[in-house]
């Protein structure tokens, strides 16, 4: 099935743009497209009849937005964005007003069921230019210049199909009706590692609306934001929107506390999750190699959990320098030592910039207070430092030493199993050019094994 977007004389596009999608039919359609199946659908003799019905069962409409207003809707996962979004399609739908669907097939065709499984006749609705489903790559390729998305083009294109879509709604629906747009581009930009393109286009979406009536929600996955500075740019991204929807559970939130601050919270929620995720996976591995005391080689043990990280490291550009003498050994259960070195090299990779570099060494010594023989090993990186009262607090579990989003978990294990087997951790760190951060460990060469 093709979908064709109108053309305005504006600008010089062809005269029709055609979009393909698999099972929908969208503006400029006239031809009667096959019903979209889905279990459990309800036959209804208007598009607007009784109140909404989704698959979860029946529930009351949820308030239809103001028109002009641009939200940035942030969610954890695809069940949780089809939920949020498809009612308020369907709720537009079933007050008589319109609904238009910029996302990738995948999200598309969920939608879609979602919305017709609350009783809206879709195929009706397309005939009617009141359900316009678009391709959101595809949509992206005919008004974007290069890297950047023309001005001109994208407000033909777009403003077309608004004035499309606001025509038919006074035709086939009710006048006052709301027109609820979701759309995927910019975190498809995004995606793609064109932030500023990405933002431009919210601008371009935010002076769209200053002509048109609608309302947008724009999807971004939390998986996008993992860095600690991420913060940052979620920032920005909250700046160019009207609203700003959080996920998971902020209905009772004052208004304030639903905007930018709370999504951060929402962020650093969804990241300790994803970080004790990853450290359960990590320390269910290392228990399995740690059922017996044996003779470690340390500079094995830091190449192993560098091979561990190797992705990460490319992916955030970050050297590594070792300084470790060859021959260093010590006499501990493979799998804890090497849970240890897994969370200083993790640290030091959650805190170095883009670009920076960490740096590892490794020495025999002696315990300056007990004299019992071991390894001094350290891990540095080039961040922002950790302020001095807040040094203490890393490794607490769930802090932050830093002014991001990041946590303290992994660091807290590190300490809590240094001290059970004899050994110790220290920060030294600094917040003036040049920053950075040094955690110093030591492991006695024949850890203290009677403490679980």
């Amino acid at each position: 099935m093709l979908i064709a977007i109108p053309h305005t004389p504006q600008a010089s596009l062809s005269a029709r743009v055609l979009i393909e999608t698999p099972e929908t039919v969208g503006i400029g359609d006239r031809a009667k497209s096959p019903a979209l199946p889905h279990p459990g659908r309800m036959s209804h003799s208007s598009l607007s009849g009784s109140r909404p019905f989704s698959a979860a069962g029946n529930r009351a409409p949820l308030p239809v937005p103001a028109h002009g207003s641009h939200t940035a809707h942030f969610y954890s996962s695809d069940s949780t964005l089809i939920g949020e979004v498809g009612q308020r399609l369907a709720d537009a739908l079933h007050a008589g007003g319109a609904a238009v669907v910029i996302a990738e097939n995948s999200h598309g065709r969920d939608l879609a069921h979602y919305v017709e499984s609350s009783g809206i006749d879709l195929s009706r609705a397309a005939r009617e230019d009141r359900w316009v489903p678009l391709d959101a790559r595809k949509t992206l390729g005919v008004f974007m210049a290069g890297d950047s998305p023309d001005p001109q083009r994208f407000g033909s294109l777009l403003g077309g199909v608004f004035d499309r879509v606001a025509a038919a709604v006074s035709t086939y629906g009710s006048k006052f009706a709301p027109i609820v747009t979701y759309g995927e581009m910019v975190a498809i930009l995004w995606e793609d590692g064109n932030p500023s393109a990405s933002l431009r286009l919210e601008d371009l979406w935010n002076d769209l609306s200053r002509t048109r009536t609608f309302h947008l929600s724009c999807g971004w996955p939390l998986s996008f934001f993992s860095r600690g500075d991420d913060g940052v740019a979620v920032d920005r991204i909250c700046s160019q929107h009207t609203h700003v929807t959080p996920s998971l559970g902020y209905e009772n939130l004052s208004g304030k506390e639903r905007g930018r601050g709370a999504l951060l919270w929402q962020l650093k929620a969804h990241n300790v999750l994803e970080h004790v995720s990853r450290i359960t996976r990590q320390t269910l591995d290392y228990y399995r190699d740690a059922a017996s005391v044996d003779s470690v080689s340390l500079p094995e043990a830091v190449d192993e959990v560098l091979a561990i990280y190797s992705r990460r490291l490319q992916l955030n550009e970050v050297s590594v320098t070792k300084k470790i003498r060859p021959g260093l050994k010590v006499f501990w259960s493979p799998g804890e030592c090497k849970q240890i070195l897994s969370g200083l090299v993790a640290n030091a990779i959650d805190a170095s910039p883009e670009g920076g570099s960490m740096y590892l060494s490794a020495w025999e010594c002696h315990h300056p207070s007990t004299g019992i023989r071991g390894i001094r090993f350290t891990a540095g990186d080039q961040g922002t430092g950790i302020p001095p009262g807040s040094r203490s607090a890393i490794f607490a579990p769930f802090s932050a030493g830093r002014k991001d989003i990041n946590i303290g978990l992994g660091l807290w294990t590190v300490r809590d199993l240094l001290v059970r087997r004899g050994g110790s951790i220290r920060c030294r760190s600094r917040t003036a050019q040049p920053s950075g951060t040094l955690l110093s460990v030591f492991l006695p060469t024949h850890p203290n094994l009677t403490s679980a």
